[in-house]
């Protein structure tokens, strides 16, 4: 292995899985996946790549046919094994696979402590129909490279749909060879702000937040980024302008990620109609689709590559689970920028966007927002409150809708709660304010009410703690003294430390 490694931000959990796997007795076989632009190619390249004694990368081209994507193969093969000597024509992946085997076989043979890393980059689009790669692979996997301890093969794509098929859950072919899998996910809140300063960019936490609930953690969005600008104004650069690097992303998204597109699109756009999230029942009705298992595999190939999440509300059965959108970016995208003025790319696109915030619809936006990046961030927030980590904890979400009979008319939802087995609930309520938030008389007396409803509707004999999570805390006063237990503030969110003691 060589000592020539570049620092790769964050992911400490994806790293120390890494080195395991560079580490092993025997070979490995990899499914690395993820949404488009998450930085998958990026993170073998720069952080195995350097590790292994040799690394091979191929990259799979998007509608290509089957003699453009073996003459990439082969051209990566003389490259690495042959010093660029050129090689007879190959006609077929398994006779690519073939020869790719025995190089790699004598090179073990001959460096028998080597660590060799084959990284097959967006293979869906290497694997196009008829053309046989799948049972190539598995076949030359299973009678050849298997036997070769030093190996690591790496198979990456984006098409979350293919390679949760055709890979994960392949039921022939490759059905169990797969020893690992990697989900990329986005970046934290904490290793944001630490790619952030990578770049020389520091700003404090409600600037980076108010980046994030519109850009995600999503490393080639946060790559934008501007020096020396607020983060409303790379927003509006990247999202409104008519050169903005996002102004067409969303309509790349889907296509790139899943066979049948539409379907996702459709699905992504009627759960995220639904704030609280929305059942099953009415995604049937708002897609037009049937109950069986078309459905259910979309919902299962949206929440693997991250643009939706699964819940079943606190006290519910299995049967209520509902989803979420999850993907800041996707929900900003379907609340702003589709429906800005016709015209807007080609004129005051910033302008637009700056002018938006304070107004009644961004606060709206902004407090969703906000409330699903905490979500996303519920160890940080469990650490905050100082839950300690022996105790066992449920974590969920509440709401209750009073029938038409019932005497109290006024329904009750809970962002965030913490069901501990040392005799507390926690709840949360979770509000986006960029000064210190003020609690007034009547807010105060809506969430007493609140608590009380939720403390007789579960018959918890606990006791019931209020916390208040806000970006930059909360100016107490007479309210807050007589009913909020802790704050927690945004910073607590960047804390990605080891777990609560």
């Amino acid at each position: 292995m060589t000592d020539q490694t570049r620092p790769v931000v964050g992911r400490p959990t994806t790293k120390r899985t890494l080195d395991a796997i560079l580490r092993a007795p025997e070979a490995e076989l990899v499914a690395v996946y993820g949404r488009r632009r998450v930085g998958k190619t990026y993170l073998v390249r720069e952080y195995v790549g350097p590790r292994a004694d040799l690394f091979f990368s191929v990259t799979g081209e998007k509608d290509a046919n089957l003699r453009v994507q073996l003459g990439h193969f082969q051209r990566e093969l003389s490259r690495v094994f042959y010093d660029g000597a050129p090689l007879p024509r190959l006609r077929s992946w398994r006779e690519a696979f073939l020869l790719m085997a025995d190089v790699v076989d004598n090179y073990a043979r001959a460096n028998p402590s080597s660590t060799i890393v084959l990284f097959f980059d967006e293979l869906p689009w290497m694997a196009t129909r008829r053309s046989g790669l799948i049972p190539a692979l598995d076949h030359v996997w299973n009678t050849r490279l298997v036997t070769i301890r030093g190996l690591r093969m790496v198979l990456c794509g984006s098409a979350a749909s293919w390679m949760l098929e055709k890979l994960v859950h392949a039921e022939g072919g490759l059905h169990n060879r797969i020893t690992r899998r990697i989900r990329l996910e986005p970046f934290s809140l904490g290793e944001t702000r630490a790619y952030l300063h990578s770049r020389g960019i520091r700003w404090n936490a409600a600037q980076t937040i108010e980046l994030y609930m519109a850009f995600g953690g999503v490393p080639y969005y946060l790559r934008q980024v501007q020096r020396g600008w607020s983060a409303a104004q790379n927003v509006a650069a990247a999202c409104f302008d008519r050169e903005g690097v996002l102004s067409d992303e969303f309509g790349r998204l889907f296509a790139s990620l899943f066979e049948d597109a539409a379907a996702h699109e459709a699905l992504v756009r009627a759960i995220a109609s639904k704030r609280k999230g929305c059942g099953r029942d009415e995604l049937i009705k708002a897609t037009g689709t049937t109950s069986g298992g078309g459905l259910k595999r979309r919902l299962q190939e949206l929440c693997e590559a991250g643009f939706v999440a699964s819940f079943t509300p606190y006290g519910r059965k299995r049967r209520d689970t509902a989803y979420r959108l999850v993907d800041e970016f996707s929900f900003f995208f379907l609340k702003w920028m589709q429906d800005a003025p016709r015209g807007l790319l080609a004129q005051a696109g910033t302008d637009y966007w700056l002018g938006q915030r304070g107004s009644p619809a961004y606060n709206a936006w902004a407090g969703y927002a906000f409330e699903a990046v905490c979500l996303k961030h519920i160890r940080q927030i469990q650490r905050a409150l100082d839950i300690p980590a022996g105790v066992a904890t449920r974590v969920g979400t509440w709401r209750h809708v009073p029938g038409a009979r019932s005497p109290r008319r006024e329904g009750a939802q809970i962002d965030l709660l913490f069901d501990r087995d040392d005799g507390v609930v926690t709840v949360c309520e979770i509000k986006h304010s960029p000064e210190p938030y003020v609690l007034t008389k009547a807010y105060a007396r809506s969430l007493a009410e609140r608590i009380d409803v939720f403390t007789k509707r579960t018959r918890t004999k606990k006791r019931v703690s209020l916390a208040l999570i806000t970006v930059a805390g909360m100016k107490p006063n007479l309210w807050s003294e007589d009913l909020v237990d802790t704050v927690v503030t945004a910073d607590a969110l960047f804390d990605d430390a080891a777990p609560a003691r």
